[in-house]
């Protein structure tokens, strides 16, 4: 049985070669709210943190002109990533099987699957539901079925005829037993994800301590900086959906059927 360090050195072995692809994807895919891997949304996540650091700025004269036009940026991204999320995570699903397949994963895999906008939507708010009524009981059991309805994307994106509802209750069963295996995978790269975080924060830290300008230059200046200052999770990103690709490709190796919906 595979662990954790064999996950992570197939996906390297995909990767070789391939990495300039895979990252300009995985940006692409953090963008339009398309993540697969449970802690891959650090890209988008930490691009956000300037905003809650710096807060207090919008109570400063005009800063509520610039709150609005930020909530309202934010509200437009939010829309657009709920229509073509859910198509654009099956695209990024197949990407990567292609990519661990050793197949030609390109760019546009990311798009391959557009006219399944319905699908992708159904498959996103089915399975944000049902963690969220798991959670109603208490955190773990929501915690649980994360890693439960992990695999959706990837069986939908494999198995088009498979409704949102069939896809979820085949991830379902093919995790049984397999939940904490893939807890310990995203665990391992922990350190990763911390390291990667180090310069974002220590870069908003010396910000934070250092400028004296008005607060519409420093909102812009801590925006600008929460891309570069990210830029480790460019790299972990990739790496991470691929470790998951290989961990799905492992826990379906022998052929199986899906069970029928609930």
């Amino acid at each position: 049985m595979k662990v954790s360090a064999d996950y992570r050195m197939l996906a390297l072995d995909a990767l070789r070669g391939k990495w300039k692809t895979a990252v300009l994807t995985g940006i692409a895919a953090s963008a339009l709210g398309a993540t697969i891997s449970s802690s891959s949304n650090s890209i988008a996540s930490n691009s956000r943190q300037g905003t809650d650091i710096h807060f207090e700025l919008f109570s400063q004269p005009n800063g509520g002109r610039l709150l609005a036009v930020l909530l309202a940026g934010i509200g437009l991204w939010a829309i657009l990533q709920l229509i073509v999320g859910g198509a654009v995570q099956l695209g990024y699903a197949r990407f990567n099987l292609s990519l661990v397949d050793g197949k030609d994963a390109a760019f546009l895999d990311l798009f391959s699957q557009k006219d399944r906008l319905w699908d992708g939507f159904c498959m996103k708010i089915l399975q944000g539901l049902y963690i969220v009524l798991w959670s109603l009981l208490l955190v773990i059991p929501g915690i649980v079925k994360i890693y439960s309805y992990a695999m959706t994307p990837y069986i939908m994106a494999e198995h088009p005829s498979l409704t949102a509802n069939e896809a979820i209750t085949e991830s379902r069963r093919i995790m049984g037993g397999n939940k904490w295996r893939l807890f310990c995978l995203d665990l391992s790269f922990i350190g990763w994800e911390l390291l990667c975080a180090l310069p974002l924060y220590a870069g908003y830290f010396l910000f934070l301590n250092n400028f004296s300008g008005s607060e519409a230059m420093a909102i812009s200046i801590v925006l600008l900086l929460a891309i570069p200052l990210s830029i480790g999770f460019f790299f972990v990103r990739p790496y991470e959906e691929a470790a998951w690709a290989t961990f799905y490709r492992d826990i379906t190796a022998a052929p199986t059927e899906p069970d029928e919906a609930y």
